[in-house]
């Protein structure tokens, strides 16, 4: 087992931190060229390392530190066994200085560093500064040390590491060796996870240290801090580790992703309901979805495919979303449609037979003349269908031609009822759907419906929007009045007139 120090005070990570080139995993590439420059005494001065968090940037840093600096390399690892090394992995030092770039990133800490560097080495034979997150810098502060990087004084290396290289000057970057660091892939780190557990006395399950190690994105030190949180409460199932995640068994992925290309909202809403109810990660559940679904459509189930285009937007679009629940919700409704049995029961036509039936079994007054006025017959109504459905083609055509112009519009109106008489266009909203009777009023909403309307009706007067509930107008003058009377313990006097 490779440790950087033993003991169970040590984090698990900390415990299987890499000693040497040889240990450290997936860079085989970044790896090799460096242990060849180090064997050959041709070391850069300055280096670069980029890639995302946890793939052992700083690891690498600190072997090449050692390297450069053993009395007794081996093809270009170090011995970890020599005086030099041994002060390096203790941490006392004074030739190996590390820098946080994010608490020490301006033009004062670059200064003291110039100073610093004109020393000779105390004891070792090159000294190394590392500077960890060095896009943090300030432009002060990379101007100060690019001066350091075009005439390094003899026997000091620098090695830069970095999450994001682009924010890094080009300036610096074209006096530094550039060196990047790939994601691990899920099988390394599988193999990883399930050595680490034997070795530590681990109860981990194969399928538990596959979800581990997609759900850690690529990051080892992720995974290993993840696994060590999970081996308080052995064993480690993928049961654990779904309850420790937020995530919901496969078979209900599974269940969303198909009810989604089936078109039926009812069951991946109910499930958004469900995981926001209980506070879960709906950005994680989207990109399991999207894992699912993905690996679906690679088994042959390629009518997935709009599918997994529509998670993978919706998980992109997720951090700037007003409500992070609601805009999953707009965007299952948009693929969908209106939820499967909830829409109001349509009239049948005039001259169908359940009318027919209706008015034969209805009491009718001997003594009326027949065409004359019966009080017990209920009088016709003038409205159309009340909710937008498949029974009336002119309305479903209309919301489908929305979704092209606007899709938010589309959804808004899918609930509504209508009536379109003399010209006039009269949607009727239930009283649940105050909020979509709230965003039809809005300027830039209203607009784009009015125009959808007189493009889709033609002879178009007016669009009036209405809702079901009641509206609050609030306290009259008088009940206003009457309140500061009671507060402020006065009486109304009303004007007389002369």
């Amino acid at each position: 087992m490779s440790m950087e120090e033993k003991g169970h005070e040590l984090s698990l990570y900390r415990r299987w931190r890499p000693l040497r080139f040889a240990d450290v995993l997936g860079q085989d590439l970044v790896i090799r060229t460096l242990r060849r420059a180090v064997a050959q005494q041709r070391t850069a001065h300055a280096l670069l390392f980029s890639g995302q968090r946890g793939v052992g940037k700083t690891s690498v840093a600190r072997i090449l530190a050692r390297a450069v600096n053993c009395t007794a390399p081996q093809e270009g690892e170090p011995c970890n066994a020599c005086d030099s090394c041994n002060r390096i992995l203790s941490g006392a030092s004074l030739d190996v200085v590390e820098i946080d770039g994010a608490s020490n990133r301006g033009i004062d800490q670059m200064r003291q560093l110039r100073e610093q560097v004109g020393y000779v080495p105390a004891g070792a034979s090159r000294k190394v500064y590392i500077i960890d997150e060095v896009h943090m810098l300030t432009g002060e502060a990379f101007n100060a040390l690019l001066k350091t990087l075009e005439e390094p004084p003899p026997r000091v290396m620098f090695i830069l590491a970095t999450t994001e290289p682009h924010k890094v000057p080009l300036t610096v970057l074209s006096r530094c060796q550039a060196f990047e660091f790939a994601p691990l892939g899920i099988e390394q780190m599988e193999e990883k996870l399930l050595a680490i557990a034997r070795d530590e006395g681990l109860e981990l399950e194969p399928d538990a240290a596959k979800l581990i190690a997609r759900r850690s994105g690529g990051a080892l030190r992720d995974a290993e801090v993840l696994l060590e949180q999970l081996a308080h409460s052995p064993p480690v199932t993928q049961q654990t580790v779904q309850d420790v995640l937020g995530l919901p068994p496969d078979e209900v992925v599974d269940s969303f992703v198909s009810a989604l290309v089936q078109g039926d909202a009812r069951q991946p809403l109910a499930t958004v309901e469900e995981l926001a109810s209980r506070g879960r990660d709906l950005g994680m559940f989207l990109e399991e979805a999207a894992t699912h679904a993905r690996d679906r459509i690679i088994a042959g189930e390629s009518a997935l495919i709009p599918v997994a285009r529509a998670l993978v937007s919706w998980r992109a679009e997720l951090p700037r979303a007003v409500s992070r629940r609601l805009h999953v919700e707009l965007g299952i409704l948009e693929l969908c449609g209106r939820p499967c049995g909830q829409q109001r029961e349509a009239p049948a036509p005039e001259n169908s037979s359940e009318n027919r039936d209706n008015k034969a079994t209805q009491p009718t007054d001997p003594d009326t003349p027949e065409g004359e006025f019966n009080p017990s017959e209920p009088e016709p109504l003038a409205t159309t269908d009340p909710q937008p459905s498949r029974a009336d083609p002119q309305w479903h055509d209309f919301i489908s031609n929305c979704y092209e112009g606007s899709k938010a519009l589309a959804v808004f109106l899918q609930p509504a009822g209508h009536q379109f008489a003399d010209g006039v266009l009269r949607i009727t909203l239930p009283a649940e759907c105050r909020f979509h009777y709230d965003s039809l009023q809005e300027t830039d909403t209203r607009r784009a419906l009015e125009r959808a309307a007189q493009e889709h009706f033609g002879a178009l007067l007016a669009v009036q929007v209405e809702w079901e509930g009641v509206i609050d107008t609030g306290p009259t003058l008088e009940d206003k009045a009457e309140i500061a009377a009671e507060v402020f313990e006065g009486e109304i006097v009303k004007e007389q007139s002369e």
